[in-house]
């Protein structure tokens, strides 16, 4: 009976070192499971990152896009803004014009005005003197207009 308890013992040995090799196996299996489970989590979590790496990126290319587009449309409107108000300033002088032109005396005034500065006519028995050694002064040469002397 001994040899028979012994190859009882013996089958028991063998049969619980069966059990551990299985359950060491589904151990390792487990372990194996868990550390590949977050892999493919962070495959996920890295492509929803790339993701919103770009959407970041083209918010920001958008954004400064538009922060472009509204320095040129505030510029131009700037432009517009002198233009207009160059405009609304011939605008006055011309209604000082008219005005003007309905009153006889300050009509006169002005035709006489306009044929001294842009015609160079001058009044019967007046006398103009020119001073020869100004040579770059054009409107002696007859080639300027006092608005433009007074510009440079």
């Amino acid at each position: 009976m001994d040899e028979e308890q012994k190859i009882i013992e013996l089958k028991k040995k063998i049969n619980h070192d069966d059990f551990r090799r299985q359950e060491k196996e589904i151990k390792d299996q487990t372990r194996q499971k868990k550390f590949a489970a977050p892999i493919k989590k962070k495959r996920k979590l890295n492509i929803i990152n790339f993701i919103f790496v770009i959407f970041v990126f083209y918010f920001a290319y958008t954004a400064f896009n538009q922060y472009q587009m509204l320095n040129e449309l505030n510029n131009e409107i700037d432009e517009k803004m002198l233009v207009k108000a160059e405009v609304e300033k011939q605008v006055t002088e011309l209604k000082d014009d008219v005005e003007k032109m309905n009153d006889e005396d300050a009509l006169f005034e002005l035709v006489e005005k306009i044929a001294r500065d842009q015609y160079k006519m001058v009044k019967p028995n007046e006398t103009i003197y020119i001073d020869k050694n100004k040579n770059d002064n054009k409107l002696i040469q007859g080639i300027g207009f006092e608005e433009e002397l007074q510009n440079e």
